[in-house]
């Protein structure tokens, strides 16, 4: 999926209705042609004529998070220090890279109005998917995640009556926060382990409200992965297969699961599923993993001891019950006893277990 959520898209998605001045076109307008210098000053006129419009608290936020934007553009060299300067397949100057970063001053402050715009409009969705944006951009995954379990707590409060730009209401406001928050949770599980209890946080709250939400079972199955927890991950991805046995990335998870635990029977059976329902990807990857295992060399049985070593250590076995009888017999006899000749037959000690792996 796309990622749904860019800045122009917080004050372009609609247009307002033209009555009066229209602030919103015009402050689109000098965005387009850079002028911060006019941005300012029409914020300052549309604050004052409209203090209370909900498109203005964007705006604000939008005008900021510009002014914050900082590029460093670095030229790559070969090794003896030349600069490739060669273009890329899309025209593109493969000698350079660009990488963006915000100042802190700045985009507090656009933070603080769309704070403000949040408090004032909570069934805004597209201020709080702004911020969540702004907040992913700058490696804030603490909140960033705070403020998507804000949103969909705050969603079963209002029925998922959200709203978009200009106060519309959304179509299809459920599957379309949903599939948002996916989006974001495959954005923080990119960032690697460290991020593992957020993604169990986030799964857990759309879980709270959807139970048989299968992308969250398998988000937080992914979460429990993540820090290493086998049982609970396999728990959440059979659960989810449970409600969808025909979801073949949740299928996918559940055979390296048991890959992992040595349980190569259902390893290669929930493989062989992804084969049934999965794309051409999926399907390579699994007929890869699947001739893996049936390749893998079985694992030797640890050599146990022989029964004689553990009855002789152990009890005192029939054949020395006799053999002690018949050397009481002898020394009334005078005969020589045959207890060592019994003895030297049964072997004491047991064999060193070889570790299976």
């Amino acid at each position: 999926m796309k990622r749904l959520f860019t800045l122009p898209l917080l004050f372009t998605a609609f247009s307002l209705p033209a009555i009066g001045q229209n602030y919103k076109q015009d402050f689109e307008k000098l965005c387009v042609s850079g002028d911060t210098a006019k941005q300012r000053t029409l914020l300052a006129k549309w604050e004052k004529a409209r203090p209370s419009d909900a498109e203005l608290y964007i705006a604000y936020f939008n005008y900021y998070v510009s002014k914050s934007k900082t590029e460093v553009v670095t030229v790559n060299h070969t090794a003896n220090g030349a600069a490739l300067l060669k273009a890329g397949k899309n025209g593109d100057p493969a000698g350079y890279t660009s990488e963006i970063g915000y100042k802190k001053d700045p985009l507090n402050k656009g933070f603080k109005y769309i704070n403000t715009g949040i408090s004032k409009y909570p069934n805004r969705l597209d201020m709080r998917f702004g911020k969540i944006y702004m907040l992913g951009e700058n490696y804030n995954y603490t909140n960033m995640t705070k403020e998507l379990v804000a949103a969909i707590d705050h969603s079963s409060k209002i029925k998922n009556q959200w709203k978009w730009a200009d106060n519309k209401p959304l179509e299809k406001p459920e599957q379309f926060m949903l599939n948002a928050v996916q989006e974001y949770v495959a954005q923080i599980y990119n960032v690697g382990k460290g991020q593992a209890d957020n993604m169990k946080l986030i799964s857990e709250t759309v879980l709270k409200y959807y139970p048989k939400h299968v992308a969250s079972l398998s988000d937080l199955g992914l979460a429990y992965t993540l820090k290493g927890d086998n049982d609970n991950a396999l728990k959440a991805f059979l659960k989810a297969t449970a409600i969808d046995p025909k979801d073949f990335i949740v299928l996918n998870n559940i055979a390296n699961i048991y890959a992992k635990k040595g349980d190569d029977a259902n390893a290669i059976k929930y493989y062989e599923l992804t084969l049934k329902y999965g794309d051409q990807e999926a399907k390579t990857l699994a007929n890869a993993e699947i001739k893996k295992l049936k390749e893998k060399k079985p694992t030797p049985k640890a050599t146990m001891p022989k029964p004689a070593a553990k009855a002789a250590t152990t009890k005192t076995s029939a054949t020395t019950k006799k053999a002690t009888e018949k050397t009481s017999e002898s020394k009334s006899s005078g005969t020589k006893s045959s207890s060592s000749k019994t003895a030297a037959k049964t072997k004491t000690g047991s064999s060193a277990k070889k570790s299976s792996k």
